[in-house]
């Protein structure tokens, strides 16, 4: 048992880190554990037969430590941040050992109940308009190279859909943990249908993947958005007496206010970047491979291709803002030609 994977990050809640032998692979993941007379447990992680069997193993030391301290720990509840598969392919599984009930919102339970449904919630937007033959050509291996990733992660991470949870919420609701009014509510960016867990008592907040304490999240096509993304940071800016945040990656947030005001100002300024990066290429224009190459010279091909994601939705949140156009893979600043008015 190794001790940075077992750790009681607040009075009462329990931190299980899993993680892979590949990291980029099967990035860590946090799992915690609400203990008490009514506990719950928040988030699956993966569902292979390790990661089942290590959470088994920390859940019971869990136990032991409850029963140190003088009460027995009740749990038959689970509840999941958001509908990626490193969230929630452990469901099935710790269902049948532990006999937790499954909790999904409405829009997590449709994206999660089979392969079919999930995997064409994420596979990659039709971009086939305005392309060249190579384009297109390129477009289709991405599209089996999609199918065939899907393959090796759903093999690697245990992937197990769950069509029929014993509870389904409203997306914005409360729940009872420990005879306490927990609140939980819809936090899009990250992910369209990702929701928060908050305690205003104790000022707890369970951030999914929407905050962390020293990267920044992946955001991208198709089911982020930039501007849901700030308003959920701005809702949970405005949480009062918020002291910790408890993402489902990384370490603790012990400075909440000061992290989601970092967060919303970086991405703030990385929109003025790719702005001046599109009016700068004047009349040639630049393409998304052209921006990343700025953006991050001399860095890895990895690092590059987690930051597409973001990059191609701030060029769109552009032109929605009628601040760029495209023509084919490539995007200008946009020119308001002034209509001559007879005086």
């Amino acid at each position: 048992m190794k001790k940075d994977e077992l750790t009681e990050v607040y009075p009462g809640i329990f931190r299980i880190t899993e993680r892979g032998v590949l990291g980029m692979l099967k990035p860590p993941v946090n799992i915690y554990v609400i203990t008490g007379s009514n506990g719950i447990v928040y988030d699956s992680g993966y569902g292979d037969r390790s990661s089942i069997n290590n959470f088994s193993r920390y859940y019971h030391e869990i136990n032991r430590i409850c029963r140190e301290r003088g009460f027995e720990n009740h749990i038959d509840r689970i509840l999941i941040s958001h509908a990626h598969a490193d969230h929630f392919s452990g469901l099935k599984r710790l269902r049948d050992r532990f006999g937790f009930h499954i909790i999904l919102t409405d829009e997590i339970k449709r994206i999660i109940s089979s392969r079919k449904v999930y995997t064409d919630s994420y596979s990659p937007p039709d971009r086939m308009e305005n392309k060249t033959f190579s384009e297109k050509l390129f477009y289709m291996l991405k599209l089996l190279f999609h199918k065939i990733e899907y393959g090796i992660y759903g093999l690697y991470w245990g992937i197990s859909f769950v069509s029929d949870p014993e509870i389904v919420i409203p997306s914005d609701t409360q729940i009872e943990i420990n005879n306490e009014q927990w609140i939980i509510f819809n936090s899009p960016g990250h992910s369209h249908e990702h929701i928060t867990l908050y305690n205003k008592e104790k000022g707890i907040l369970f951030s999914g993947d929407n905050v962390m304490k020293s990267i920044n999240v992946w955001l991208g096509p198709p089911k982020s958005d930039l501007d849901e993304y700030e308003k959920s940071l701005t809702a949970m800016m405005n949480l009062p007496g918020l002291k910790i945040i408890l993402p489902s990656h990384g370490s603790p947030v012990t400075d909440p206010y000061g992290r989601l005001g970092k967060i919303i100002e970086w991405r703030r300024r990385r929109t003025i970047d790719i702005l001046n990066l599109v009016e700068t290429s004047s009349q040639e224009g630049v393409t998304v491979k052209e921006i990343l190459n700025k953006l991050y010279p001399g860095e890895s091909r990895i690092k590059k291709e987690f930051a597409e994601g973001w990059v191609e939705l701030t060029l769109q949140k552009l032109e929605k803002e009628n601040k760029i156009t495209h023509v084919e893979n490539r995007y200008f600043i946009s020119v308001i030609i002034p209509i001559a008015v007879n005086e």
